[in-house]
């Protein structure tokens, strides 16, 4: 480090501060019957003996028109953890009789497989997948098998003679702690870029190694490209988050515990956590909630967003609230680059310390799932004090219907036409549009480019439909690269914003591709186009990404995330390229400015640290 390059530094952040233009700077499982009669953690009162299905149903409040089915029940299901719908509309359930074990290796637990044969809403089939998992914590279906999060593992299990049993099993990543049981890699979820993503605790440490490459993580979320199997660390932070769900603009949103309950999480950003350290140098984000819902014990999220129930119910997130026993409602809109959520009447009431909603998803009909690992005890205090006393023989699925309950809707949509999937892109379940996204991603059918570029070219299509299409191409592998600079010039951010990320996920592009993305950052850009922009700046090949960076620093408004992202980039070029990082910002009127003027004493700081 230069002399005069840190009494410059120095020069800037005496000159800020006098101008006042920046900111101010669980315990091992005893397996000991308790001696008497305790309390379940957190509960008022004794929870009582467990319902049946039947009485559990006769308890629940849910909004006027609206009707609770049992889908399935005990003994076709005993302890749920996670679910998933595949393209015939069959649920995919993992069972825990294993928890809350904590060594690692073969266990009791399975994988099974309900369907609704007769199409009444009541699954009468059942199929064992796999057997020999250890507290299987996440599930997801595609690209030829099933995906299953069996910590240290993440398992890709395939049926290759068709018999409906897993006979191939490939571990894709290996390193995923077990410290931990209720903050195990959790939530399986296909993100809108054709990636899997997933979620751990943070008293759960992890190292997962692949590739020459070591990564160290307690609470994260991660994704996994299914192809090349590549893992990477998308963001960290938070407590022991379970549920993702993603909006109709494609942002990432999870329910956590113990501190506030709903987050918006954007690639490389690093959140609040419930303990243990930062790294150096973090510049934490917050949660986008400033309210409570009961207790702050929250299993599984999901953005509804289908014409199945009446518009006041549409694009809502819907969690479930473990110690409340309820199923709790989030409505969100933008602030900027990010989020702000506003809370909604609860959506359903169990009236049963039992019941706890591990998991939500849409269905087939557009109906909302609630997966129930129903028990008495909610906490590890009370798994890891009477492991014993844990209930292993019960576990229900309920949908919630608008009007009586009907028929489920036959499909396969594994026998339908690219031409057909395409179509129900524009469907109005979600469901129909993810599921077809997916495979159309999985088929990589060439026939699809030209139709799904036509329909993210139709400006009077609506913003939704635009961007399943788009999703459904870049789930497919690379723009192709005039489509790519059309994108680039479109009127809609949101379209701009998903161009330039394809471009950093694919991260050797075309120089006429680097230099449109580079004339986009400019001071009237939108908040969602500089987010992004300040994302892809590190991994672009041959970008100026300090420039990239420091541009958007300097042209970015008052925003809750984008300041904080943007450091995130930053930060790790110091002090190696101080020189250049004081030679951006000296060409800068700092006085108009106020987010890189903030910035300026955390590059101070840092540098003065590495300078030790």
């Amino acid at each position: 480090m230069k002399r005069q390059t840190l009494q410059s530094w120095l020069a800037i952040v005496a000159t800020l501060i006098t101008s006042s233009t920046c900111s101010s700077l669980d315990s091992l499982v005893s397996g000991q019957e308790p001696t008497k009669e305790v309390l379940p953690h957190p509960q008022t009162k004794p929870p009582g003996p467990a319902l049946t299905p039947q009485e559990a149903i006769k308890n629940m409040v849910v909004p006027k028109g609206f009707h609770v089915q049992l889908v399935a029940a005990e003994p076709n299901l005993v302890n749920p953890v996670a679910m998933c719908f595949d393209e015939k509309g069959r649920v995919w359930v993992t069972e825990s009789f294993e928890y809350p074990r904590r060594s690692p290796g073969p266990g009791q637990d399975r994988i099974k497989v309900l369907e609704d044969t007769n199409h009444d809403g009541s699954m009468d089939k059942v199929t064992v997948f796999a057997e020999g998992l250890n507290i299987p914590s996440g599930i997801a279906v595609g690209h030829g098998g099933v995906w299953v999060a069996n910590a240290p593992d993440i398992l890709f299990l395939q049926d290759t003679d068709g018999d409906g049993k897993a006979d191939k099993r490939e571990v894709v990543v290996t390193g995923f702690g077990r410290d931990d049981t209720h903050e195990l890699p959790n939530s399986l979820t296909w993100g809108p870029d054709g990636y899997l993503y997933g979620l751990n605790g943070v008293f759960n440490p992890c190292r997962v190694e692949q590739d020459g490459q070591v990564f160290e993580f307690t609470c994260a979320m991660f994704r996994i490209h299914p192809r090349t199997r590549k893992f990477e660390i998308f963001c960290e932070g938070t407590s022991n988050p379970w549920g993702i769900a993603f909006d109709s603009q494609g942002s990432a949103f999870i329910s956590a515990c113990v501190i506030d309950h709903l987050w918006h999480l954007t690639e490389s950003g690093y959140y609040h956590r419930q303990g243990g350290p930062y790294p150096p140098f973090t510049w934490k984000i917050g949660s986008i909630v400033k309210h409570k819902h009961q207790m702050a014990a929250y299993c599984g999220i999901v953005y509804f967003d289908t014409n199945s129930y009446p518009e006041q119910y549409r694009d809502v997130l819907f969690m479930g609230n473990i110690h409340g026993n309820c199923i709790n409602a989030d409505r969100i809109q933008r602030a900027g680059s990010t989020y702000f959520g506003t809370p909604q009447d609860d959506f359903l009431t169990a009236n049963d310390a039992w019941f706890m909603p591990v998991a939500q998803k849409v269905g087939p009909d557009g109906y909302l799932y609630i997966l129930d690992w129903y028990d008495r005890y909610h906490c590890y205090q009370d798994a890891n004090r009477d492991p014993k006393g844990i209930d292993r023989g019960k576990g229900r699925l309920y949908r919630v219907t608008y009007g009586p309950p009907g028929k489920t809707p036959h499909i396969d949509f594994s026998q339908e036409t690219t031409e057909k999937l395409i179509e129900y892109l524009s469907h109005g379940n979600v469901f129909y549009r993810e599921t077809a996204q997916r495979l159309l991603a999985e088929r990589r059918d060439p026939q699809s480019h030209l139709p799904l570029q036509q329909l993210v070219s139709n400006k009077s299509n609506s913003q939704k439909l635009r961007l399943q299409a788009l999703w459904a191409l870049i789930s497919q592998g690379p723009l192709e690269d005039s489509f790519h600079l059309q994108l680039l010039k479109d009127s809609d951010p949101s379209i701009v914003a998903w161009a330039i990320r394809a471009a950093g996920n694919q991260g050797k592009v075309s120089l006429d591709l680097r230099l449109a993305i580079e004339a986009l950052n400019k001071p009237e850009a939108q908040p969602d186009i500089l987010l992004q922009i300040a994302i892809a700046a590190p991994k672009i090949d041959e970008a100026d990404s300090l420039q990239w960076l420091i541009n958007v620093a300097a042209h970015c408004k008052d925003d809750g995330l984008l300041p904080q992202i943007v450091w995130q980039n930053l930060h790790p070029f110091i002090p190696s390229k101080s020189d250049r990082i004081l030679e951006l910002v000296e060409q800068k009127d700092l006085s108009k400015s106020p987010v890189l003027s903030e910035l300026v004493p955390r590059i101070s700081e840092k540098i003065l640290a590495d300078s030790k």
